[in-house]
């Protein structure tokens, strides 16, 4: 058996490349941004945490942990929904059926229901949900 002739160089870190080039390797492709920045006497800032890795030979973005905010969004957001559509909707499903109906006890009785109905399917969605959603 005989190597495949045209595999893609790896390449050479020790060759000086210019912002915008790109370099083919098998498992993906090396992308230049730009040039080493010129020293200004200021402190480095990362307000993202979006740097994983800094060294002499590379730059690793997208490396570092979770940000407050990623947390806040990944569990804020359900949250919010599972309560505006165990709590909310019932209320705005209610108040449309009382007010079609001019009665109170129908808002009362319709908003009861739609509650107790809305509540129990978000909770069983929510608990099917939330243990893959941490994995």
């Amino acid at each position: 058996m005989t190597a495949k002739e045209n595999q893609t160089p790896r390449p050479d870190m020790a060759q000086p490349h210019r912002a915008g080039d790109i370099t083919p390797f098998p498992a993906g492709k090396i992308i230049y941004l730009s040039p080493m920045p010129l020293p200004t006497g200021a402190a480095p800032v990362d307000f993202n945490q979006a740097i994983g890795e800094v060294n002499d030979a590379y730059l690793d973005l997208g490396g570092s942990l979770p940000t407050p905010f990623t947390w806040q969004f990944t569990l804020g957001i359900p949250f919010i929904s599972y309560l505006m559509l165990a709590f909310l909707v019932p209320l705005i499903g209610g108040g449309a059926v009382g007010l079609y109906g001019k009665s109170f006890d129908v808002f009362l009785l319709v908003t009861g229901r739609m509650f107790n109905e809305i509540f129990v399917t978000m909770s069983v969605i929510c608990f099917l949900y939330w243990p893959w959603r941490c994995l």
